[in-house]
């Protein structure tokens, strides 16, 4: 459960870990609020994505939990670099991009949440290898993190941040398109549009 009471999983058959990932969620929330009302939304959005990919059960629900978890290394970061309005300098975002690793190791030492440490960690890998923190590209990127990379755009950019206001839905939506095969998974891309109700992604 978040702090506030809603579920973070649908996990009905493992409490153990629907309380482990609740806990960080609330850490999360305690520490930096935007970024777990993010992961919050982003978990739906990222599973919705996963139905629509026909992946199962236990592969939908792995998805919802590395969207909840996906910022979770961000409790290193201190808030003020967070809610940081203006240009990021070199420090700022190596300090930043080094939240995933954070994450992934913050995970690896959780008793039952450690096979998510390594997909945490490819959250920001991009579809042409630039992403970080391993330049991962194609395939060798875990589809689940490959769905939750592509969600977490979409509800970044149709979000207000302290950078920048929210774009509208259209445009967020014609980005995704831009970005597919290069920044994403076509296919996720693809997914993600239908279920936003932007799809699909080429027009026949």
């Amino acid at each position: 459960m978040h702090g506030d009471g809603r579920r973070v999983t649908s996990l009905a058959n493992t409490p153990w870990m629907e309380e482990a990932v609740g806990l960080l969620a609330r850490e999360l929330r305690m520490h930096h609020a935007p970024t777990a009302d993010h992961s919050h939304r982003l978990a739906t959005l990222a599973r919705n994505v996963a139905e629509r990919l026909a992946l199962g059960p236990l592969e939908a629900t792995e998805v919802e939990l590395v969207a909840v978890l996906h910022d979770v290394g961000k409790l290193t970061i201190d808030p003020g670099l967070l809610d940081w309005e203006g240009p990021l300098d070199r420090e700022q975002r190596a300090r930043i991009r080094r939240h995933t690793i954070a994450g992934e190791e913050l995970l690896t030492a959780i008793s039952g949440l450690e096979h998510l440490a390594n997909l945490v960690r490819a959250t920001h890998e991009a579809w042409d290898g630039t992403g970080y923190p391993d330049g991962l590209h194609g395939e060798r990127i875990p589809l689940t993190a490959r769905i939750v990379s592509a969600a977490d755009s979409f509800d970044a950019m149709t979000s207000d941040r302290a950078y920048r206001t929210a774009l509208p839905r259209r445009e967020a939506c014609r980005r995704l398109r831009a970005g597919a095969g290069i920044q994403f998974d076509p296919s996720v891309v693809d997914a993600l549009l239908r279920v936003v109700g932007c799809g699909p992604l080429r027009r026949s």
